[in-house]
């Protein structure tokens, strides 16, 4: 790429989970926020084995997977530098990221073995309880080891929450109530995955922080509370009109909002996360409770995080270009 050219930019979004209608929408408000005067910019689709973009002309083009790159009729696209907008596999559980880095091509976000790390909630946690994290008290189950409603029931109490360890957006997640909801339950969390968590029920209010490194330097960009009006803050929740209050910024005392800020920042540290992520919790009177992190958060229009950039002041789309050219200067 000589000075005067443009970086070829690719922002990828699809995937192969039940988060991929979201990740659609999140990559396409990425590539609309992207300057087109600074980039070119070409929005992949991956479906299956498809990954494809879709021309001006309405064909589309396969990607090349040998060395990701776009076979045009005028000439062979070279990718500098990929936003990969994918929620769930491949793309926040390290999978697209290794193959990046095997290419030799520069991304925005956590490196595969952190993304690969913080999707595995048991080992998330497990990693995170070395630096006295806060967090609820869980059994962790594959797929096939026995299930004991009466032990789990006795160590956890009830309510309790069931969930694949490798998934997001609550897909396959179920609040049990009766020990005898528990079979199905985890039935349901290992339609998802071969690995599933059993967390005690903490009572309290859920707070979601964004954070993101900016010229090496973590910061906070806000802290919003999440109010759903359901049961919990699930699937429909969280993305049908209407199901939730999200609250930002979050009514919280100024102590809650600064433990909550300098926490998010420790855990940010301690994973060596880059780009935007997003830390949930829960809080209540005995203090502030670990659920979990989003290397690759909602980023539609409606997501938390572009949320809490509008409040904050902050431009989206001139944060996805310092972000870019931020990975493109590392080259």
């Amino acid at each position: 790429m000589t000075k005067d050219m443009k970086p070829n930019i690719a922002v990828i979004t699809g995937g192969h989970s039940g988060e991929y209608e979201i990740a659609v929408q999140s990559g396409e408000n990425i590539y609309n926020q992207l300057d087109k005067n600074r980039f070119n910019v070409h929005l992949i689709l991956m479906k299956g084995n498809s990954w494809s973009v879709r021309l001006k002309n309405g064909t589309t083009v396969e990607i090349d997977k040998n060395d990701f790159t776009l076979p045009l009729p005028e000439g062979r696209v070279r990718f500098d530098a990929v936003f990969i907008a994918i929620h769930g596999t491949p793309g926040e559980n390290g999978k697209l990221q290794g193959y990046f880095d095997m290419l030799g091509i520069p991304y925005v976000g956590c490196k595969a073995d952190i993304s690969a790390l913080t999707f595995n909630k048991h080992l998330c946690n497990t990693y995170l309880k070395a630096f006295q994290v806060k967090m609820t008290d869980s059994v962790h189950l594959y797929r096939h080891d026995p299930l004991d409603p009466e032990a789990i029931v006795a160590r956890l109490g009830l309510p309790c929450f069931v969930k694949p360890c490798g998934s997001g957006s609550s897909v396959g997640v179920t609040k049990v109530k009766d020990a005898g909801q528990l079979k199905r339950a985890a039935d349901e969390a290992f339609k998802y995955d071969d690995e599933i968590l059993v967390e005690r029920f903490v009572p309290g209010r859920e707070l979601a922080c964004g954070v993101v490194s900016l010229d090496n330097k973590p910061q906070v960009i806000a802290i919003t509370e999440i109010c759903p009006k359901k049961d919990f803050f699930d699937y429909e929740a969280k993305y049908q009109p209407g199901m939730s209050d999200e609250i930002t910024p979050a009514d919280i005392p100024a102590e809650t909002w600064h433990h909550c800020e300098e926490e998010s920042l420790r855990i940010y540290r301690a994973l060596g996360c880059s780009g935007i992520v997003r830390i949930d919790y829960i809080v209540n009177e005995t203090g502030l409770y670990f659920i979990e992190v989003n290397t690759i958060p909602g980023q539609t229009s409606g997501s938390i995080v572009p949320k809490q950039l509008a409040w904050r002041g902050w431009s989206f789309s001139e944060l996805c270009t310092k972000l870019l050219e931020e990975v493109l200067e590392k080259r």
